[in-house]
């Protein structure tokens, strides 16, 4: 699953090479949370993503989800396998539509809030995901996107909630939350 991952990147990369913006993972952060046992939050990642807005104001951010970082090795393994299902589902893209007219009229320093109806594929399911998106032009070739509120994930909506269940039972808790809330900050640079 690895090499399909390494491939779509490539495919993604090479329309990169063609975007207006590139995703800088060295400078971004991206972000969702567990809620166990009614109030333990946790907050885990992904390794290896990828994003790029191109000329049109297409946005895509695409995850290895065989990469999900918890810090705790074996529910790294339980969430790939009994939640995610990385044998048949190795990716998750979120897309969404920016109009760029707005992103080349925004000045050095500025900021800016977007409503976007994103769409984010997971499990085999690709459902409508809005987000309230705080953008910042730091500079002329580089933009910071934020999430202004969290944007929730709901199990159900994908079909992941017999995965939650079989992640709590195994891991003997009374309750995993099935809500989950994502934040970024990501940087885009022009390319």
């Amino acid at each position: 699953m690895k090499t399909f991952f390494t491939a779509l990147c490539l495919t993604g990369m090479a329309s990169l090479a063609q975007a207006d913006w590139a995703l800088d993972r060295a400078d971004s952060n991206f972000s969702f949370a567990s809620i166990k046992k009614n109030h333990v939050y946790e907050t885990h990642t992904f390794k290896r993503y990828e994003g790029s807005i191109n000329d049109s104001g297409a946005a895509v951010l695409m995850f290895d989800l065989n990469s999900v970082s918890t810090g705790i090795g074996i529910r790294d393994q339980r969430m790939q396998s009994m939640l995610f299902d990385t044998n048949k589902f190795s990716t998750a893209q979120y897309h969404l539509k920016v109009n760029p007219a707005s992103l080349e009229a925004l000045k050095a320093g500025q900021r800016m809030q977007m409503n976007v109806a994103g769409s984010l594929s997971l499990f085999g399911t690709e459902k409508q995901l809005p987000a309230v998106l705080d953008v910042f032009k730091l500079t002329n070739n580089r933009l910071l996107v934020t999430t202004a509120k969290p944007i929730v994930l709901k199990a159900a909506d994908y079909g992941l909630d017999s995965g939650v269940e079989a992640l709590r039972k195994i891991a003997g808790l009374p309750v995993i939350s099935t809500s989950v809330p994502v934040n970024f900050s990501l940087v885009f640079d022009m390319q």
